[in-house]
């Protein structure tokens, strides 16, 4: 259900906007249909927050707005959506960084005791920049490798 009809059409940029707005519609469409023909709601918001994912791990939906979709869209998080929606962003951030951690030190890459990269990894805020060093962790060697082209994350340390 992830929308593979509007994946091909963004490689040149020009129809980022409108595929996204497709891709989004075509989720909320997918997601009341599927609630109007009596499929547990249960099932359905777990496809609806994986394709929330899909669309965030794809630069399709910015971190900021799946944490306030989430907010709005969870039970329990009526009261305090702001305070919710920023807690589970920082949450979110906080697990990729411990994933590209995780995924080094399971391939018996110590990089986690380098100060230079373990801070800057857990004090950033860009989940882009976050998955794509996930995505290097599998195949990086050095350190270099991991956050190549990638010099503002070193910069952003503030030591």
């Amino acid at each position: 259900m992830g929308g593979s009809e509007a994946e091909g059409g963004q490689a040149d940029g020009s129809e980022d906007t409108d595929d996204s707005e497709d891709e989004l519609f075509n989720l909320f469409r997918f997601t009341t249909t599927c609630l109007a023909l009596g499929i547990p709601k249960e099932k359905v918001a777990g496809e609806f927050r994986h394709s929330l994912e899909d669309f965030r791990q794809r630069g399709v939906l910015p971190l900021e707005e799946l944490a306030q979709l989430r907010a709005s869209t969870d039970a329990g998080t009526k009261e305090h959506p702001a305070q919710w929606a920023a807690g589970f962003a920082a949450g979110y951030l906080a697990a990729w960084a411990a994933a590209i951690l995780r995924v080094l030190d399971t391939r018996g890459l110590d990089f986690g005791q380098d100060k230079h990269l373990f801070r800057p990894l857990n004090l950033c805020t860009d989940a882009d920049l976050l998955t794509r060093f996930l995505d290097r962790a599998v195949t990086a060697t050095h350190a270099a490798d991991l956050v190549a082209g990638e010099p503002s994350l070193l910069e952003r340390d503030g030591s």
